[in-house]
């Protein structure tokens, strides 16, 4: 590229550069033109009411209502068009629009300059949290719980171990209020399980105890799970406090196992078998118990869940001596087992509000 290029194609960019300028200070300059002829608006809206000319306020305030408002000004302009169709005896037409209000400000709360007539109509309404979307995440402590032991060697000289491992969660879920402070739940999970287990094997002498093998096992299942569940909320002001109880069914997305063998004097040996899915159940099982608290934010709740699932069946099928590395190589045998795991989670709950007229 030449010189008279490069100049050509500075000088385009410069003009590119000030014509967004241009545009995003023609665009801030409208914004605040047109907050500034909707507040003008919203004022003029204000004297008409209280003149008591309330015929014009509807279509005064229409324009702005679209656009032009601030939320705190949007508001107002709510209550002045529902008072003015309430003082021109237009029930319709006010309770029409409080239904908008409160589709767009559920979370509203009465304030102590609220005129006497829009709060009674507004008492006249019940708007509850019917859905909430939810969105959680958070690490997973895993374990066996061990139904039947086996061994490739001596059981009477073999010492066994397992150990919690840490693995994570990512899930979304539906909530709807039952009755009264009941909810019912149910998810979509995926997650990572990690655990591991040890054998201890020795020999005895007159002597002395000498170690002959020590065998080390890691698994990794991978799990996607639908709890059902139902939780009990109390509490005061923005925090709340629940209790769960429940279920949950998964299906087995992978299946993983690091085996490792050392022996004195002799060279640890190590092995990853990246799929022993056929050697793990298809299906998971499990019940649940936990609690947790809810922190009120607007248009929802931030949520620290923890739950115990406790493992229903025997995730160990098919024969245990299939695989011949395990054994002969490694002196490793599957053990029959349930998995229970602890989760933490950490989440969002989006709240879905329904407003209701009270029928007296």
């Amino acid at each position: 590229m030449d010189y008279s290029d490069r100049f050509t194609l500075f000088t385009f960019k410069m003009k590119l550069k000030h014509l967004i300028i241009f545009i995003l200070l023609i665009s801030q300059n409208l914004i605040i033109y047109s907050q500034k002829s909707c507040l003008n608006t919203l004022r003029e809206a204000k004297e008409l009411y209280e003149q008591g000319l309330i015929d014009d306020i509807p279509d005064l305030l229409n324009d702005c209502m679209i656009s032009g408002f601030t939320r705190t000004q949007r508001i107002e302009a709510y209550k002045l068009i529902i008072l003015a169709y309430l003082f021109d005896d237009d029930q319709f037409a006010a309770e029409k629009m409080m239904d908008e209000f409160l589709k767009k400000f559920p979370e509203y709360e009465i304030m102590p300059n609220d005129p006497v007539e829009f709060v009674y109509l507004l008492e006249s309404y019940k708007t509850s949290s019917f859905y909430s979307l939810n969105l959680t995440f958070g690490p997973t402590f895993s374990n066996r719980r061990i139904i039947e032991h086996y061994s490739a060697m001596n059981i009477s000289q073999t010492e066994e171990s397992d150990r919690i491992g840490t693995g994570f969660q990512i899930g979304f879920g539906v909530s709807r209020n039952l009755w009264k402070n009941i909810n019912g739940n149910i998810g979509f999970i995926y997650s990572i399980n990690n655990y591991s287990s040890g054998e201890k094997t020795t020999t005895l002498s007159p002597s002395q105890e000498s170690s002959f093998a020590d065998l080390s096992a890691e698994e990794r299942l991978t799990l996607i799970t639908i709890p059902l569940s139902f939780t009990y909320s109390f509490g005061r002001g923005n925090l709340n406090y629940f209790g769960r109880l429940g279920g949950s069914f998964g299906f087995l997305n992978n299946a993983s196992l690091t085996l490792s063998r050392s022996q004195p004097e002799i060279e640890t040996i190590s092995e990853t078998f990246e799929d022993i899915s056929d050697k793990r159940n298809n299906l998971y099982f499990a019940a649940v118990i936990g609690a947790g608290l809810e922190y009120k934010i607007p248009r929802g709740f931030l949520v620290l869940d923890i739950r115990y699932q406790v493992g229903l069946n025997n995730m160990s099928v098919g024969d245990r001596y299939s695989i011949p590395r395990f054994s002969s190589r490694y002196f490793y045998v599957d053990d029959d087992f349930k998995l229970d795991y602890i989760s933490i989670s950490f989440g969002y709950h989006f709240s879905i509000y329904q407003s209701k007229k009270n029928r007296f």
